[in-house]
């Protein structure tokens, strides 16, 4: 009979001998495909595509590790969830601008929220431009009346909804865009801000066409477009946005997978800091719209129905993007790493382009880990609770120094309209990173240039310049560290 296969006695020498010949191989291979790995990790940390003539700036430093690595203690916890939780409850009392919407209101006296109208949507002082053009009066006429200010009722009785995609709060109830100048785009007057999905609203009035909501969010009072809230009762709402376990966005943004059978979820963004309900086991099928839930996280998503009321669908999103289940701890790396997902994102100021300007920048980063700030950057270095380390106008640069090198990294700091975070010392510099418009520094004739920025990035703060001709540190009024008093570790 003839074997398939050698007699097992004439193998095994020769096994014995390939496993010798491999096992003395693997060492060097194993050292080969490290020695690979090095070099190109080497020579991808090494490439430089351009200067970005900033001064002070290296490559290295615009990684959150180079600065994570320097603290004492990077991963000591700034508050625990319980305590941020006592936080945002004290915040919400005590801080002006920011409002409970579980407690809110149901009914609020006309005159009130005439009033917040008014205060809300007046003409700006000086000529704005639409289309390059100037506005005249005859074009605020015809936006007051669409404020419909004559159709508040004596006693309002307030509605509750939800966000359903990524939308806007304005001045007026328009999507018109007038700017200061004939040829600005930047900078929208009638942009308030941005909001993301799943942000819970209480609705106080109707504009006279029926298209648009005066809005009041926890963090913000302006016009948002009808068809992007879903109206819903209070206590039913929040006990879907409240449920445990949650799914938390800690990216710069995802978006819900492709869905051909449900535009209004499919591919829809979320933004960093967005909470998500988590669909129950037992509200989950083994397909949804066509596929399989394997590989992704199941959530419960608002949507409106063919008379614009509250209706929750099943959504995915890819266990593979940048979100996890729960709030990230608030550490000192947690919050440095969320800054840097930011790096080179374009500004956009109240959130136009998609993005989001220097103060949302910080509440994004600090929402991804539960703590709700106010909305704009007076508020959050003037208002919200927290801990002041203040600098006041005419503070000597010598005392700033010094309180920043008492300061603990990474803390947000403010100067009037501007919000930015505090990374760290280097040399002998102190850094931040920040959405900025732009910073001067001196040519090669010490004349102050001035540089156009308008994205996030990291600067020193001695070494650029104010329009004013003075290191940006002197510009600053405080450093807000966002915790409770006894929270200190």
């Amino acid at each position: 009979m003839h074997h398939a296969f050698p007699p097992t006695s004439g193998l095994i020498p020769v096994l014995l001998a390939l496993a010798l010949v491999l096992g003395a191989a693997a060492p060097a291979a194993a050292a080969g495909r490290s020695a690979m790995r090095q070099a190109v990790a080497t020579a991808t940390s090494r490439f430089i595509q351009f200067d970005p003539q900033i001064p002070g700036v290296s490559d290295a430093m615009l990684d959150s590790e180079f600065w994570a690595s320097r603290l004492p203690d990077p991963d000591r916890v700034i508050m625990t969830p319980a305590e941020i939780g006592r936080y945002n409850r004290r915040n919400l009392r005590e801080c002006e601008v920011l409002k409970d919407l579980r407690i809110f209101p149901t009914v609020m006296p006309g005159d009130e929220v005439r009033k917040l109208i008014a205060k809300l949507s007046s003409r700006p002082s000086k000529t704005v431009y639409l289309a390059g053009q100037p506005v005249d009066d005859g074009y605020f006429d015809r936006l007051e009346e669409t404020l419909n200010v004559a159709g508040v009722p004596d006693l309002v009785r307030v509605r509750f909804g939800v966000t359903v995609k990524r939308t806007e709060m304005r001045t007026f109830p328009t999507t018109d865009q007038v700017f200061g100048e004939p040829d600005d785009y930047e900078f929208d007057k009638f942009m308030e801000t941005a909001l993301y999905p799943l942000e819970p609203l209480a609705v106080l009035h109707e504009s006279a066409d029926g298209q648009w909501f005066l809005a009041q969010a926890y963090h913000y009072l302006a016009w948002v477009p009808k068809a992007a809230v879903a109206l819903g009762e209070r206590r039913a709402m929040f006990r879907v946005l409240d449920t445990e376990p949650f799914l938390v966005v800690t990216g710069k943004q995802v978006f819900t997978t492709y869905n051909p059978k449900r535009p209004e979820i499919s591919e829809l963004q979320l933004d960093m800091g967005v909470r998500a309900p988590l669909a129950k086991r037992d509200e989950i099928p083994m397909v949804i719209d066509g596929q399989h839930p394997a590989g992704s996280w199941v959530l419960k998503l608002p949507a409106r129905d063919a008379e614009g009321n509250l209706e929750w669908r099943l959504a995915l999103v890819a266990r593979a993007d940048d979100v996890r289940i729960g709030y990230l701890p608030l550490t000192p790396r947690h919050i440095l790493g969320q800054a840097f997902k930011f790096l080179g994102q374009r500004y956009g100021w109240g959130g136009m382009f998609n993005t989001r300007d220097c103060s949302a920048f910080i509440m994004d980063n600090f929402r991804s880990m539960g703590v709700w700030l106010p909305r704009n950057a007076g508020e959050q270095g003037k208002k919200a609770l927290g801990i002041t380390h203040a600098m006041p106008k005419g503070m000597p640069l010598a005392e700033r120094r010094a309180l920043f090198d008492r300061l603990p990294a990474p803390t947000p700091v403010y100067m009037d309209g501007h919000a930015m975070l505090y990374v760290g010392r280097e040399a002998d510099d102190y850094y931040i990173i920040h959405d900025f418009a732009g910073f001067s520094v001196p040519d090669a004739d010490g004349k102050m240039k001035r540089s156009t920025a308008r994205l996030v990035f990291v600067t020193p703060l001695l070494a650029t310049f104010l329009s004013s001709g003075k290191p940006w540190m002197e510009g600053l009024y405080a450093a807000r560290e966002f915790r409770l008093e006894a929270s200190r570790r």
